[in-house]
């Protein structure tokens, strides 16, 4: 596999995964600003959390372990996070206010933290893989433009054409999908992630995958219903 193949294939993913963590953002946003209203503060606390929580994901990026297998775990963990997180704001939200705010950022938090070690990793994998040891702008420019292309298209069409829920699902595959693909990818390089991470991706990626689609109609009719209900 060339050089400059895996050079293009990272810098794809830091634009996939920019993309999914602002949309993630503005989505948990949406949400709670249906949830509690006033849409002003619920945008501005939510991106004030996630930004500060990307920061703090940053930071405690365990670059030292495997650089692959770490990124695709994240991936892992960030898509079941976004897959659960709208039925816990809703389950959160029935009880008291003064327990299920907290709780609620708390989860907006753990999305932000995880999203903010994606960059990290990538960089650690393609200084270590590719023969671009001096590019990394050229994929801080394509974080960037991820998180834009995200914002756009969000507030253009994807919240307008599927509703927040639906975005956020589509999302998660999104970031499950990435996870499979890149085990997939890396596997013919490492015997390890062949052994191990790989038959773990196959199996989660297709239960969930098949449970979200099999049960999107039911998981959105019960969102409504207790949105509804409280």
């Amino acid at each position: 596999m060339k050089a400059d193949t895996r050079f293009r294939f990272i810098l794809i993913l830091v634009f996939l995964t920019a993309f999914c963590s602002y949309t993630y953002e503005l989505v948990l946003a949406n949400i709670l600003s249906v949830l509690w209203g006033n849409v002003v503060l619920q945008y501005t606390i939510t991106t004030g959390i996630y930004i500060f929580a990307m920061g703090a994901g940053a930071y405690f990026t365990p670059v030292r372990l495997n650089s692959k297998k770490v990124f695709i775990w994240i991936e892992v963990i960030i898509s079941l996070l976004a897959i659960a997180s709208p039925l816990l704001f809703v389950y959160f939200d029935a009880g008291s206010k003064f327990v299920s705010v907290p709780l609620c950022y708390s989860l907006i938090f753990m999305i932000g933290f995880f999203s903010g070690m994606e960059l990290p990793l990538l960089l650690q994998v393609m200084q270590t893989e590719t023969n671009a040891k001096d590019q990394n702008e050229r994929a801080l420019f394509l974080d960037y433009a991820g998180m834009f292309a995200g914002g756009i298209l969000f507030a253009l069409i994807l919240n307008r054409q599927f509703g927040s829920i639906s975005v956020n699902l589509i999302l998660a595959l999104i970031n499950l999908g990435l996870a499979f693909i890149c085990c997939f990818y890396w596997a013919s390089r490492e015997s390890q992630l062949r052994k191990i991470e790989l038959p773990l991706l196959c199996t989660i990626f297709s239960t969930v995958t098949f449970g979200v689609l099999y049960n999107l109609s039911f998981y959105q009719e019960l969102i409504s219903k207790w949105i509804i209900a409280n």
